[in-house]
């Protein structure tokens, strides 16, 4: 097994256990297509919620939304309950400084909140919320314990000469300084969702959006984490669960029932 895990806080939401041995382990991922729309959708969210909290909710503490920048970062090397080190490395969507000078972690999500003919969607936005619950404490655990070890930043930068490389590690601690806390007391969703056309000409479309907070629980979380890493540290992979064996389940992954080949994993463990 690994001596340290990197952890990102995005694979702890709708977790499938096999596929994540498989990628920690063994490096064999899944990624998919990525959607340009959606990351276009994430930066324009981003940039209208700076600001004042109000923006957001009107029931929120009085505070600034800022930008964690579109930076990844890594954490500092933590410790679960059985004292097994992981590494946390990711980029959040944004933080808020409250005016009573804790912080808030916040992750918006372009994801339906609400039925339009009246029905009740709660049921559903509930499991969301559970769902995302640990990503947001996972970014919690980034941003309190960011890693500002010079010698490790500068292993982790993209610049090449010595000079530049100085540059990106100092640039790298101005950026942690300004986003790096120890008092998180919030933890909160942001769900948007196209509403409706309000201009058929060219095609303006109206979203709406929904505050959601999500109990901040760190105690919990790393019970979670500790069961997590005791998965990523079996014998061998866990079965593939029913609902990813379904071609037609949304969560269907297409390299369990065609790439997935437990006999050529012997001997392969990195």
């Amino acid at each position: 097994m690994k001596e340290i895990y990197i952890i990102n806080p995005s694979e702890l939401s709708y977790i499938c256990d096999h596929c994540s041995y498989l990628k920690k382990n063994y490096d064999l991922e899944d990624k998919g297509i990525s959607v340009g729309v959606t990351q276009t959708l994430d930066g324009i969210e981003k940039n209208f919620f700076l600001g004042s909290t109000s923006k957001i909710c009107d029931t929120l503490p009085k505070g600034e939304v800022i930008d964690p920048t579109n930076d990844t970062f890594f954490s500092e090397i933590l410790k679960d309950n059985k004292n097994r080190k992981f590494q946390i490395k990711g980029k959040g969507d944004a933080l808020i400084k409250f005016n009573d000078g804790t912080f808030g972690v916040i992750d918006y999500k372009t994801s339906k909140f609400k039925e339009k003919d009246g029905k009740s969607y709660q049921k559903e936005l509930l499991k969301k919320i559970k769902e995302y619950s640990p990503q947001l404490h996972c970014y919690a655990l980034l941003y309190s314990h960011l890693e500002t070890n010079k010698e490790f930043l500068k292993l982790h930068t993209r610049a090449k000469k010595p000079d530049s490389i100085k540059k990106s590690v100092d640039a790298k601690l101005v950026k942690i300084k300004k986003i790096k806390t120890d008092i998180i007391s919030r933890l909160g969703l942001v769900f948007v969702y196209p509403h409706e056309v309000i201009s058929k000409n060219n095609l303006t479309i109206k979203f709406d959006h929904q505050y959601e907070d999500v109990k901040y629980d760190p105690e919990n979380f790393m019970k979670f984490l500790t069961k997590y890493i005791d998965m990523l540290e079996g014998d061998n992979p866990p079965p593939i669960p029913p609902s990813c064996q379904v071609a037609t389940n949304r969560q269907h992954c297409v390299m369990h029932n065609h790439f997935y080949d437990p006999k050529k994993l012997n001997g392969k463990l990195i």
